[in-house]
Formats: C-alpha cells, sequence, structure tokens
C-alpha cells in the first residue's frame, strides 16, 4: 500500500494537513477490520497512532490518566505500560464489552464497565482534538426517531412512520398503509441463550394482524415499503461523499433488506447523487455533528430519493472491495486534516 495514498486522498478533499506530524488516537475493537485497513493506511504513511481495542479494559489492560499540565508523566494516558501522549484527532469507531471475568457478580460486571467507559470517555475527551466522530454526537445520531426527524426538517424523503408498541395503534396504521415493514429502533442484533442473531427489516403482512401480542413487549419502527429501484448507501466522510447502487431487486432474499442476501456477488454500482440530495445530506451530517456516516436511502422507480437511516459507525469495507471508491483511505486522510476553524 503507497504512502502516497493519504497525500491523494487529502488532495481529492481540499483540505489542509496539519502543520505539525499528527498523533491519532483510535478507539474500536479487535475484530474490525474496517480499523485495520484505516490502520494500515497510516502506518504506510508514517502517522504515529495508537490503538485502544475497548474490549480490553478494564481486565486485560491497566488504564491509568493523569490530568495535565506539569504532572511528572511523559504520557497522558497509559494503558498496558504504554504511555499515550495527547492526540490530535480521535477516531471513535466501535465500543464493545469484554466478557465478565468468570464468577463476577453481574451487578459488579455492570458496575466495573460503566466505570471503565466513563474513564476512558472522559479522559479523552478534550475540545482542542479533531473527532470522528464525538461520542455525544454518535449516541445522539443513533436514534432512529431523531435522525428521521431531523432528515425530514431538512426536506428529505422520508418513510410513513409510526413507533409503537400498542397493537391498536399498529393494526390501525396498516390499514392505512396497506404495504409495511417493521424494523428495531435502535439495535439490529440481539443475543438469546448466547447466541447472537441479526434482526431484519421485514415485511409485516396482514396476518400479522391476529397475533401482535409480542409487539408489545418493545416498540418498533412501523413504516410503509417503499417501492424500489436500488437500495442506495451513502459513506461520507468529512464533505465528501462516496454513493454506490445496489440492485436489491435482483435477489428474492434482499428485496426488503438486501443486507438478508446470500449472494456474494449482488451488483453494485457507482453513482452519482443529484445535486439538491447531496446538498441535503451534508446539512444532515451538520444538524447530527458527524464527520463519518453509512446512510441508506432508497431510489424509488420514478427516480426518486427516500431517506430510511443513518448509521454514524457504519460499515464500508465490501463497497471499497467491489468498487474501489478509496473510502477507506479518505478516513485515513480525514484523521490527518486540521479543522476548518
Amino acid at each position: 500500500m503507497p504512502a502516497a495514498t493519504i497525500k491523494k486522498a487529502i488532495e481529492k478533499s481540499g483540505e489542509k494537513v496539519m502543520q505539525h506530524r499528527p498523533f491519532v488516537l483510535v478507539v474500536s475493537t479487535v475484530a474490525d477490520i474496517a480499523t485495520d485497513q484505516v490502520i494500515a493506511h497510516l502506518n504506510a504513511a508514517s502517522v504515529k497512532l495508537h490503538r485502544i481495542n475497548t474490549e480490553d479494559l478494564p481486565f486485560r489492560q491497566g488504564f491509568s490518566f493523569s490530568t495535565p499540565p506539569d504532572n511528572g508523566h511523559e504520557g497522558w494516558l497509559e494503558i498496558a505500560g504504554a504511555s499515550i501522549p495527547p492526540p490530535t484527532s480521535i477516531w471513535y469507531r466501535r465500543v464493545r464489552s469484554p466478557a465478565s471475568p468468570s464468577g463476577m457478580d453481574a451487578g459488579i460486571y455492570k458496575f466495573c464497565l460503566e466505570e471503565t467507559r466513563a474513564a476512558l470517555l472522559g479522559s479523552i475527551t478534550s475540545p482542542q482534538t479533531r473527532w470522528m466522530s464525538h461520542p455525544a454526537a454518535v449516541w445522539q445520531a443513533e436514534r432512529k426517531p431523531f435522525q428521521l426527524s431531523v432528515a425530514h426538517a431538512l426536506g428529505l424523503r422520508i418513510p410513513k412512520t409510526l413507533v409503537s408498541n400498542d397493537p391498536s395503534k399498529i393494526r390501525q396504521f396498516f390499514g392505512e398503509l396497506g404495504r409495511m415493514i417493521v424494523k428495531p429502533v435502535h439495535s439490529g442484533y440481539i443475543v438469546s441463550e448466547g447466541v447472537e442473531h441479526s434482526v431484519f427489516t421485514t415485511q409485516v403482512l396482514a396476518e400479522h394482524m391476529d397475533d401482535l401480542e409480542s409487539a408489545q413487549l418493545a416498540p418498533s419502527i412501523y413504516q410503509e415499503l417503499i417501492p424500489k429501484r436500488f437500495d442506495i448507501r451513502v459513506t461520507i466522510v468529512g464533505r465528501q461523499i462516496f454513493a454506490a447502487a445496489i440492485d436489491s431487486q435482483t435477489d428474492s432474499e434482499a428485496v426488503v433488506d438486501w443486507r438478508k442476501t446470500s449472494d456474494p456477488h449482488l451488483p453494485h454500482y457507482r453513482v452519482n447523487l443529484p445535486a439538491d440530495i447531496n446538498y441535503k445530506l451534508l446539512r444532515l451530517m451538520d444538524r447530527l455533528n458527524l464527520d463519518f456516516a453509512a446512510i441508506d436511502l432508497v431510489e424509488t422507480p420514478d427516480g426518486e430519493y427516500v431517506f430510511l437511516e443513518v448509521n454514524p459507525n457504519g460499515q464500508w469495507l465490501w463497497i471499497d472491495d467491489k468498487l474501489d471508491l478509496g473510502i477507506s483511505a479518505a478516513v485515513a486522510a480525514r484523521l490527518c486534516l486540521v479543522d476548518e476553524a
């Protein structure tokens, strides 16, 4: 991987590299291969960095934080004996909890995780540091009802939506729509008896209206089923927009939710979105205070674009593998830039 890749990505972004040597702090997990790819770009360009795999804390590695200035320590953080100076940028990519030590009480385990998270995030939060993206912005943007409201206010078309656990409201909404889908409000994964399961977007049928007792257990998002020409995945890094069309309607498994496909060759295409859609998506990023996001849209058969949701830390590697858009290089380059202000 040539070191010139980041330089080209910076030139493409139209922004400026830091005048002093950048030092990047990466907050992620050991299992995230997108993190591996970005770090490979940074290493190839000899950018100094430190990676924190969050599942190592607190049970596998020691953690210390010293308040500046003149505290007598070379570093700002110390993790597993490594001294970490204040970073010029922080990539808040992933947080994953470690397994509970054998025999530890569940309440004590929860306490240890919460204290560690508070110590880590409280230590690294600084107004002088560039973030991709700030944890507070990520947590807010992850709330799907909130992001739908913001997108609608900015003029993006959104599906007719009901968030509810009330069977009578759900039946009424289904009667109004006729064609409806359901999806989780927050998490697309559930662990049952130690096994992790994916929760996909699913079409709601008339026969489902006869038994909605389980719907009362937790609110879900119910929306009109939008007719599709393509699913559109938009990855935004800073002000750069990378858009890909996913030909989901060619695969019966992927018609409602393209992630359900078992076809590794589901067609993907590079696309250029209309200027007004790009403008609204960048305004959405500004309103959500995000420096990175993966956004899902639908292109309807008549060429209209409908906003579905935004993932502040979504995946992109499969798109780079298929279309060579250069997203990983753009993320690495963004971490080496100065703030516009």
